[in-house]
């Protein structure tokens, strides 16, 4: 099983590079499209560059030939995300991060996050990969039927947002610790939740957003 980054086009700042670096180790690399700005930037070679290029006009002549590219038509029906996210998901993937630098446009974004329900059409392994969105400020996670453990956020927020009809949710570390609350699709029982010790757990019964905000950064 394999661990995938996926890098899209945004707004890749200097001083948050050095925390983008750290996220690919031991990792695929993926530049989706504009993406492969924050590759030449961060001088990183991505293993694979996909897309419409739309972002990028064309092909660096530098871009070293270790790199696969997958380009697609400009006119398709699926976003170049989606494209990306599959094929990982077709790879087996064990884990995907998705870094996403800047929140954009919110239709593309909010359709964005909504590719997790990708998981459950074309998994091909009998556990779930973790798939989150991330940046500097905040991570989203996709939990369905497991635990999420944040070590060394004292202090950050955190929110759990349903995706099924009805989730159950134990946190621990938590300024409001839960103990198996029912949470209904549309209630905002879940939102903003303080992590108070070195190590909180969110458990999950049912799909859920997990999102955490460093909260000094916010």
């Amino acid at each position: 099983m394999k661990d995938f980054i996926i890098f899209v086009h945004g707004s890749y700042r200097t001083e948050h590079l050095s925390f983008y670096r750290k996220l690919c180790r031991s990792r695929i690399k993926i530049a989706v499209d504009g993406g492969l700005r924050f590759f030449l930037k961060a001088r990183i070679v991505p293993d694979l560059l996909m897309g419409d290029l739309d972002s990028l006009q064309r092909i660096p002549k530098d871009l070293p030939r270790r790199t696969r590219v997958i380009t697609f038509p400009s006119r398709k029906d699926k976003t170049d995300l989606q494209l990306a996210l599959e094929y990982c998901l077709h790879e087996k993937a064990r884990s995907i991060d998705i870094v996403v630098p800047t929140l954009g446009w919110p239709d593309h974004f909010l359709g964005n996050v909504m590719l997790v329900n990708l998981v459950d059409r074309l998994k091909h392994t009998r556990s779930y990969p973790k798939i989150r969105f991330v940046n500097i400020r905040y991570e989203i996670v996709f939990v369905q039927d497991r635990s999420e453990t944040f070590v060394n956020c004292r202090g950050d927020v955190v929110s759990v947002i349903p995706l099924s009809r009805r989730i159950v949710l134990t946190s621990r570390g938590t300024e409001y610790d839960v103990q198996n609350a029912a949470i209904r699709l549309g209630d905002t029982r879940g939102l903003r939740n303080r992590i108070v010790s070195r190590k909180a757990t969110f458990s999950i019964k049912g799909k859920a957003f997990v999102i955490r905000g460093a909260h000094a950064r916010l």
